[in-house]
């Protein structure tokens, strides 16, 4: 979608913007001045099993993955509501509407009108505006505090991507990952990340090629050596290690205690 001819902002809504931990669908949502155009692009995708419903102006499909994504195109003067109507949660706009409502405002997915008047829209930052209330995070919106805590000046900061500091769980190609300890270190790196723990699969899972207690020893020793060289990164010495049917772990202590941390598994039974 982001490759078609007259797509502006493009967004996926719903559960997918909030960060749900299960997603039930997708909801994308496009501005375009040529939204039939937007419409038969998304028809278009290889990956479409069915397609459930088409418009001018939306449409949806269930794709091969068993997925059902819907498409709603709309002008960019009411981007900002129909992002905010379609991130949702429901309670949550139904609280802003209802503020919405004691101030003479209606809100839909169109913009923020009083009267016939259009007073807000292009920008979520508008809509909550329109109800005295600064941007809340779509991570939030789920009428479980959040309205009262904007209101008062006290949402909480959320975790952000220049907030982490490293990577605790991360595979090379010595199992089932595709570059070197010392790419996958230089990759950290230029993340801006501090240290980066290498916990390759145990011997165990011999589909993913885990490691013996040989091959982990000598890992040890290379990301003893690597961080003399590095510079800017210190690697952790790590193993994904594989909890067995009788609960002992796929490896001994004594290769164990070598490493800075143990992340215990199961991948069968």
């Amino acid at each position: 979608m982001q490759g078609a001819p007259g797509v502006g902002d493009l967004t996926i809504a719903g559960s997918y913007r909030r960060a749900r931990e299960t997603v039930g669908d997708l909801d994308i949502l496009a501005t375009s001045k040529n939204p039939q155009q937007a419409v038969a692009r998304f028809l278009a995708y290889d990956r479409v099993k069915e397609v459930l419903a088409r418009g001018p102006t939306r449409a949806a499909v269930v794709l091969k993955g068993g997925l059902q994504a819907d498409l709603r195109v709309v002008p960019a003067r009411s981007h900002g509501a129909a992002l905010h109507y379609f991130t949702g949660s429901k309670a949550h706009n139904i609280a802003i509407r209802r503020l919405a409502q004691e101030r003479g405002l209606k809100i839909n997915e169109y913009g923020v009108f009083r009267g016939d008047a259009r007073v807000a829209g292009e920008t979520e930052e508008s809509v909550f505006r329109s109800v005295d209330l600064p941007f809340i995070p779509p991570e939030l919106r789920e009428d479980r505090g959040e309205i009262e805590a904007a209101r008062a000046g006290r949402l909480p900061l959320l975790v952000e991507l220049a907030d982490l500091r490293g990577d605790l769980h991360a595979h090379t190609k010595a199992t089932d990952g595709h570059a070197s300890i010392e790419e996958m270190a230089l990759a950290a790196k230029a993340r801006g990340l501090e240290y980066l723990a290498i916990t390759e699969h145990s011997r165990r899972l011999t589909v993913a090629h885990g490691l013996s207690v040989q091959q982990l020893s000598r890992q040890i020793d290379d990301i003893d050596q690597l961080n003399i060289e590095l510079r800017g990164i210190t690697l952790l010495k790590g193993i994904e290690v594989d909890i067995l049917e009788d609960g002992s772990l796929d490896l001994p202590d004594s290769v164990l205690a070598r490493l800075d941390l143990v992340i215990g598994a199961v991948h069968s039974q």
